[in-house]
């Protein structure tokens, strides 16, 4: 119990009865003088010092006399009174000066909380437009690659990259409209060809048969990649050829390249060897596209934009060829 007083102890009573006393005090006197203003207002008027203190001798008496009579009640309640009354004054002076100021800091504070948040929407304005043009850097990189590569618009290029066990989709660029739009942003990384692609880091896929033959396309892909057909057959691209290569930087795999095309000739001229040669030469910008994808938080812009995941969501599960 004791060890809660004295200079190390914890009890804060002495101290809040302090404030509650110094708080309380100019009150107090204001109310004291107006107890000992009206008791003196009612005796003055048929008291006679003059004669009491005739009639009184001896120290004390007068002493006391002096001390106790209608007319010292009045002068000590009047400035008990005065006393008080100066003493609240100042102090609510004090509170209203506090209180204003506390109104100032406050309309300041919410001044500054508006500075932030507009200095955070201007930021975020400009990631997004930063990373519109980095995509449009991405699509033109691509558009170049699909020239120089003279792919038609039977197939398509997309880069994906790697973020927490999961594959996003950084950008993609084909000819045909259709090809090039994006339905889906993520993808699993443990399925398909980009996943064989990043394990491996290059992956083929010259078997597949051609969609015209629908039923071995079917089948193939079911026995090949464990597609169900209501996915199959929900694709937009019926892609049949694939080459996939992984994005490395620094000897560790943060990406992957996908080209694909509808068409089982799509490898003739000896194109695996030039898409090879050509991703090797241009593996440190592959690399930077990726890095500063990563940087931007791509997931994150995904969501504030509200793109949502189409009906073909589920389908490339593994071929990343399509969605």
């Amino acid at each position: 119990m004791f060890s809660k007083f004295g200079f190390s102890g914890s009890s804060s009573f002495f101290k809040n009865l302090g404030d509650g006393i110094g708080k309380g005090l100019f009150i107090l006197c204001a109310a004291s003088g107006t107890i000992l203003l009206t008791v003196g207002g009612a005796y003055a008027g048929s008291y006679s010092f003059d004669t009491n203190w005739n009639a009184t001798s001896n120290f004390w008496p007068c002493a006391w006399l002096i001390l106790y009579n209608p007319n010292s009640a009045l002068i000590g309640g009047g400035l008990l009174f005065l006393f008080g009354a100066i003493g609240t004054y100042k102090d609510q002076d004090r509170q209203n000066k506090k209180m204003n100021q506390l109104v100032t800091e406050n309309e300041e504070l919410n001044n500054t909380k508006s500075e932030l948040n507009s200095a955070q929407e201007e930021l975020q304005d400009s990631k997004s437009r930063i990373i519109s043009l980095h995509g449009e850097l991405v699509q033109t990189w691509l558009k170049g690659m699909s020239k120089m590569l003279q792919l038609d618009s039977n197939s398509r290029i997309t880069i994906y990259y790697e973020h927490d066990e999961e594959f996003y989709l950084l950008e993609r660029f084909s000819k045909n409209p259709t090809y090039a739009k994006i339905h889906r942003q993520k993808f699993p990384l443990n399925q398909g060809v980009i996943s064989k692609a990043w394990q491996h880091e290059q992956f083929i896929e010259d078997k597949c048969p051609h969609s015209s033959t629908y039923q071995d396309y079917v089948d193939y892909l079911r026995s090949s990649y464990g597609y169900e057909s209501e996915k199959i057959s929900s694709l937009t691209m019926h892609s049949c050829r694939y080459y996939a290569r992984a994005i490395i930087d620094a000897d560790i795999h943060i990406g992957v390249i996908v080209f694909e095309s509808t068409e089982i000739n799509f490898f003739d001229n000896d194109l695996c060897a030039k898409i090879g040669q050509y991703c090797s030469e241009h593996q440190g910008q592959l690399s930077k596209f990726v890095r500063d994808s990563l940087s931007f938080d791509k997931e994150v812009n995904i969501k504030k934009k509200g793109k949502g995941i189409s009906v073909e969501d589920d389908i490339l599960q593994t071929m990343e060829a399509d969605v």
